[in-house]
């Protein structure tokens, strides 16, 4: 649950890691390993990279070489002459390569760290000096070079954030067929060694961190004044807002936190402007020594007290029937969720704050809105109060006498812990998932109008205890052995934006979205995700977006033994082991289904769950009903002129007979095409040109009538001169 290494926190550690190259553009069943590099690394900076083609024919080489050397255990001779060995040839290459990725990606990272802090100091002198500009100097274009070099840094660490990753999925793609052409087992030691290589810890967090201060400031000069106070924010016990989810491939997680700092400044919970200006003291440079090679001594250089994304974790409650999640995957009026939450890490301190959280499901059509509150509590109080002994009035009552909160929110917080406590003892709710992820979020300070908060690295745990949570602890702990189904690895980053008094997002955040392929996936829950995979048997319904991770977990599973099978195959050839293309690329996450554009044109898609709007639909049967109505007049005046004399009567009669059949295959055929619309949501939006009816609807209808009309005074005009003439 708690990663190690900078590299996981930003990659994820499943299985290949290719992970880090799939996305838009990053397709690598269309195209070799190395055409990747060729195309994706700047010209500049493309000789420090892996020289990936280079080592592939050193392989190619040495396994169609003199073979009487290669066995697949070493002996105590080979060590003798190890430099001619064609594992001592391959290791000194791959030495010379790693070597040359660390002082790059060390040296760089250096370069953005100390050009990030200049242009901080030159941002924050920034608004004095364009009061103080002479007569013919533009304010604009001084807003516009820092503007610029500002822009160009971000794009520097999008550029080394992709640096890391190319390389490592290198250094990992060629061991592994070096083993299989030579028939030997090294690079599952070698690939396990990278995470302490320093290229593979570069401490991101701090020029994101410094990259969102030179932003901040640079917008509080555009502004003419720092609006932000810059204090510590403070989450409130309650939240309603309007939220929206989207996943995000992880290759593209760096690009949209570049994007977003520029408009929203990092929200580091626990941390104010003035802690994250540490980092531009002078003795904050001494973090960055990059001389230690060991592996306990190079985690600990690269070690810093401030990270932009902090480990968040929930254990959610329910029954054994599962009663709050169907009663939540229902979408039942007042379903409610109750979770535990802290932030930060857990060995189980007695002091540590657990916010104990209640949300309640409100439908929009009712005019409610979905709301989640919160209580603070301690973690030495859980167990006592999920068994519904803790005495819950007193321990507020000494928390209002601390004076610590204001007294009308302890009375909300003790009211939320109480019905908490009773949902637990009635419903006989225990401890059943955990989620636990790195989260940062940006907004300001004192605005709570627009947060937007990235989760990465999103794993979900069983917490489930048949007989119970009687005894302590009340949750899993480090030293807890699980298995491979206790724990489920999400593969995608999230993204959630919040909002306050706001219809919708703003310009530039739509079009951040529609920038990075973000898949917009209606009223997705973690809670529900875990369950469906790590509990099936207690679910009897799905979320809508189930059977895309289903298939893919399918798909891999079929990859994966397939690919065992052709590697002890003793047919293999050269060539097939040594394609850069492999069955499992394009893999790493699953094939979104069922997914269509945003209705309002925002650029990004929208997966959405087959569900229907009771408004919507009696809206739409309503309007069948009116569209009957009228044919029935069509209807009615053709059976009478069929029912009399003359052949006349009778052929408009047959007219408007067949005329009235055609109305009511028409009015049942848009009825069924407004009905898809309302369940896959592909007309929903406000936009006028979106429009659920069909504006030559009333036009037909009028038609129909008129000539209802029409006819009825050409025959009483008919009947009129017959009756004259007699």
């Amino acid at each position: 649950l708690k990663p190690a290494q900078a590299f996981d926190r930003r990659c994820g550690d499943d299985k290949g890691l290719a992970s880090c190259l799939c996305g838009s553009g990053w397709h690598l069943e269309a195209m070799g390993f190395a055409q990747i590099i060729e195309s994706k690394a700047p010209e500049k900076y493309r000789q420090y990279y892996l020289q990936y083609t280079q080592l592939k024919d050193l392989v190619k080489e040495l396994a169609q070489g003199d073979k009487a050397h290669v066995r697949s255990r070493l002996q105590s001779a080979d060590f003798m002459e190890i430099g001619v060995q064609p594992i001592g040839r391959f290791q000194g290459m791959l030495r010379v390569e790693l070597q040359k990725v660390n002082q790059f990606a060390c040296v760089k990272h250096e370069a953005l760290f100390l050009g990030l802090r200049r242009l901080c100091d030159d941002c924050r002198g920034l608004g004095k000096k364009l009061q103080e500009l002479a007569p013919g100097q533009s304010a604009a274009q001084e807003l516009k070079n820092m503007e610029d070099a500002i822009q160009a840094c971000s794009d520097e660490l999008v550029h080394l954030d992709q640096y890391v990753r190319l390389n490592y999925v290198g250094f990992q793609r060629i061991t592994q067929k070096f083993d299989r052409c030579l028939g030997i087992s090294g690079s599952a030691l070698f690939v396990a060694g990278l995470h302490t290589e320093p290229f593979c810890n570069v401490r991101f967090d701090d020029i994101l961190v410094l990259q969102g201060l030179a932003w901040m400031r640079w917008n509080a000069a555009q502004n003419a004044s720092a609006a932000n106070a810059g204090g510590v924010w403070k989450p409130p016990e309650s939240f309603v807002r309007q939220s929206s989810k989207y996943w995000v491939r992880p290759e593209q997680v760096v690009l949209l936190k570049t994007r977003i700092m520029k408009h929203l400044p990092y929200l580091i919970f626990g941390f104010s402007e003035q802690d994250q200006e540490k980092l531009l003291e002078p003795f904050a440079l001494l973090d960055l020594d990059y001389a230690a090679r060991e592996a306990q001594s190079s985690m600990s250089a690269y070690a810093g007290t401030l990270e932009e994304s902090q480990l968040l974790s929930s254990v959610y409650f329910d029954s054994k029937d599962a009663r709050s999640y169907i009663e939540r995957i229902r979408r039942e009026e007042g379903a409610r969720l109750v979770r535990f939450r802290w932030y930060g890490e857990n060995n189980l301190e007695p002091e540590l704050d657990v916010y104990v959280e209640r949300k309640i499901h409100r439908e929009g059509f009712g005019g409610g809105q979905s709301a989640k509150e919160r209580a603070e509590m301690k973690q030495k109080d859980m167990l006592s109060f999920m068994s519904g002994t803790f005495d819950i009035d007193d321990f507020f009552r000494r928390m209002k006498s601390e004076g610590k909160e204001k007294p009308h929110k302890v009375d909300n917080m003790n009211q939320i812990a109480q019905e908490v406590s009773n949902l637990i003892q009635d419903y006989k709710m225990q401890p059943i998932i955990r989620t636990s992820y790195y989260r940062c979020a940006f907004q300001r300070s004192d605005d709570n109008k627009v947060r937007v908060s990235l989760d990465t690295q999103l794993s979900f745990l069983n917490e489930f205890r048949e007989a119970g949570h009687k005894d302590g602890p009340w949750c899993h702990i480090g030293t807890d052995q699980l298995t491979k189904d206790d724990v489920y690895r999400f593969p995608f980053a999230i993204l959630e934006i919040k909002l306050q008094n706001v219809p919708e997002p703003p310009q530039w955040l739509k079009q951040t979205l529609a920038d990075i392929e973000a898949i917009q996936v209606h009223k997705f829950s973690k809670f529900q995700h875990a369950m469906a995979f790590l509990h099936p048997e207690k679910v009897p319904i799905l979320p809508h977006w189930h059977q895309d991770f289903k298939e893919w977990h399918d798909k891999r599973d079929r990859l994966y033994k397939s690919r065992k099978e052709r590697k002890t195959a003793p047919n293999s050839t050269l060539s097939c082991v040594l394609s850069s293309q492999s069955s499992l690329d394009g893999m790493d996450v699953p094939q979104v289904g069922a997914a269509v554009e945003h209705p309002r044109g925002e650029g990004h898609v929208l997966k959405d769950m087959k569900s229907l709007d009771p408004k919507g639909v009696f809206a739409n049967e309503r309007t069948l009903l009116h569209y009957a109505e009228k044919g029935m007049y069509v209807g009615a005046l053709a059976v009478m002129l069929l029912h009399q004399p003359g052949r006349m009567h009778k052929v408009v009669g047959g007219i408007l007979s067949l005329s009235t059949g055609v109305f009511y295959v028409w009015a049942l055929y848009f009825y069924y095409v407004r009905l898809d619309f309302m369940v896959g949501r592909q007309k929903i939006g406000k936009d006028k040109l979106l429009r659920l009816d069909w504006v030559s609807g009333p036009v037909v209808v009028g038609a129909l009538i008129m000539l209802v009309l029409a006819i009825s005074l050409a025959e009483a005009v008919a009947k009129g001169a017959r009756w004259l003439e007699h």
